[in-house]
């Protein structure tokens, strides 16, 4: 555009000036006609055209001069602002490549050096890039770091502007990571705690740091519909079981504000399970967020709820079970036990060889039901998991297992395998059931428990023993839950389980679950 204003400008000056100038002149030499016969006439002409000549070329190539300066000016000036435009979307670029804080620090600085030709630092939160030369230096708007460089000629108003896109682009980077950080510890939070009311409290504090709220709650449905209170922190809510009507009214099916500044969101996972409450500023613009928690949220109480209720089934399969042994088992042993005391009272007089072999019989009998009780009272012991840790739990059961059922015992135990109490105890339960199996239907004179890390997969549990085995390990109720509840247990968590078993050559028992 400038390069054609002055060609415009040219031509114009072509046009006009040869008609002017011949203006001039025939009105200057019209105007000496009255002199014509004075003797000084001659000079007076020859110093006209000596100074027109020279004064209007001089005007001319000055005013072009002057347009190619301006001209000049204008295109270093856009030169300029590209420079300082590519600066900005080269930092909005690094920015949006860079996968943490630090990266994008270092990337950012040395975009901004590579575009603006000279040296400059930049540090943020303690994270520092770039070449310090004690220059313009400017704070970085809503970060704690600066911004430095040192320009040719000082340019502190385009530093302030600049720092703000770099203080823009580094807080969005900040929101990013914060946002990845927030999953994460809601995914080690889903992982590490089973008992459902702590899971909550842990969810709900992760989520008002991120959200920077005053309060929150986790309100959950029961079975007539009324939304229960579960865990509050400092929020105004009922202390009792209510209907979600009024206010509230919505709040199962979408995002509604419940008050001034209170936002509830529903917990969904296929059907609501319950509300999340917050209260705070600013939530209005964090709701796609909240309601990506929300779900997780959902998806943790769905599967506390199904966990505790397989964990009710296996009690009662438990029970079903004890009650089974007892009738099958003590029960006609010590009928067993009272026919031979009869049968040994009636031959004392008459047979007293075959009433000691009754007495003998019975003998046996009592000490291998004391045996059989003894083991299964041990087998239903809690343990306690929390006070001694999960590898010295295993190791101090298995040992006292082995003691009480007769066999010899060798353990494999890492220095640690970093599992959450969830799969910690669901391999505990399998080794429960596995030394219980073992003990009851094996009869093995040896027993290995081999606990192996598998890295990011979690870890494996082998249980194998050197009894009498089995030909179909999968028709088999053994133990407290038997095959079928173990494998069941396991899969619940994500994990692999299996039975290897054949007639005389032992059975092993393994199962693999994820972190």
């Amino acid at each position: 555009m400038a390069s054609q204003s002055l060609y415009r400008l040219v031509r114009l000056a072509q046009r006009l000036l040869p008609p002017l100038i011949a203006l001039v002149v025939v009105a200057f030499e019209v105007a000496l006609l009255p002199y014509r016969h004075v003797d000084a006439l001659l000079w007076l002409r020859l110093g006209f055209y000596g100074l027109v000549g020279p004064l209007v070329t001089y005007a001319v190539l000055e005013w072009i001069a002057q347009e190619v300066l301006e001209k000049l000016r204008a295109e270093r000036a856009l030169e300029e602002a590209n420079r300082r435009l590519l600066a900005a979307g080269r930092v909005f670029r690094e920015a949006l490549e860079s996968e943490n804080l630090e990266e994008a620090v270092q990337r950012v600085a040395r975009a901004l050096q590579e575009t603006l030709g000279y040296p400059l630092a930049l540090e943020v939160e303690g994270v520092r890039a770039g070449e310090e030369c004690g220059g313009v230096r400017v704070e970085l708007p809503g970060l704690r770091g600066y911004l430095e460089a040192c320009p040719p000629t000082p340019e502190r108003a385009f530093l302030e502007v600049l720092a703000h896109e770099v203080g823009g682009a580094l807080q969005a980077v900040v929101a990013r990571s914060r946002d990845l950080l927030t999953l994460f510890e809601v995914d080690q939070a889903l992982k590490a705690e089973a008992n459902l009311d702590r899971l909550l409290e842990n969810l709900l504090e992760r989520i008002q740091d991120w959200a920077e709220a005053e309060g929150g709650g986790v309100l959950l449905l029961d079975e007539e519909g009324f939304l229960v209170p579960r865990v509050v922190r400092n929020l105004a809510l009922p202390n009792h079981p209510f209907l979600p009507e009024g206010a509230w009214k919505g709040a199962l099916e979408g995002p509604v504000f419940v008050a001034p500044e209170t936002l509830a969101l529903p917990l969904k996972a296929r059907e609501p399970v319950g509300v999340l409450a917050l209260k705070g500023k600013g939530l209005s613009r964090r709701i796609p967020f909240l309601s990506f928690l929300a779900s997780q949220v959902a998806l943790a109480v769905r599967n506390a709820q199904a966990y505790l209720r397989a964990e009710e089934l296996a009690i009662n399969e438990e029970r079903t079970r004890i009650a089974r042994e007892i009738h099958d088992g003590l029960a006609q042993s010590l009928a067993f036990m009272a026919l031979k005391l009869d049968l040994a009272e009636r031959l004392l007089d008459k047979d007293r060889e075959a009433a000691l072999k009754a007495l003998a019989e019975v003998k046996d009998t009592l000490r291998s039901q004391i045996r059989e009780v003894r083991r299964s009272i041990f087998a239903l012991r809690p343990i306690d998991l929390e006070r001694y840790g999960f590898l010295e739990s295993v190791r101090r059961y298995a040992l006292a297992f082995a003691e009480q059922a007769g066999f010899r015992v060798h353990l494999s135990l890492p220095d640690g395998v970093g599992l959450s109490q969830a799969s910690e105890l669901v391999l505990f339960r399998v080794l429960q059931e596995a030394l219980t199996n073992a003990a009851k239907h094996a009869k093995p004179t040896r027993v290995e428990v081999v606990l192996e890390p598998l890295g990011e997969r979690g870890a494996r549990l082998l249980v194998r023993d050197n009894g009498q085995g089995f030909q179909r390990p999968e028709a088999q109720g053994l133990g407290g839950f038997g095959l079928t509840q173990m494998r069941e247990r396991v899969e619940a968590r994500g994990g692999r389980f299996w039975v290897a078993s054949a007639p005389g050559k032992g059975t092993e028992v393994g199962a693999e679950v994820p972190y």
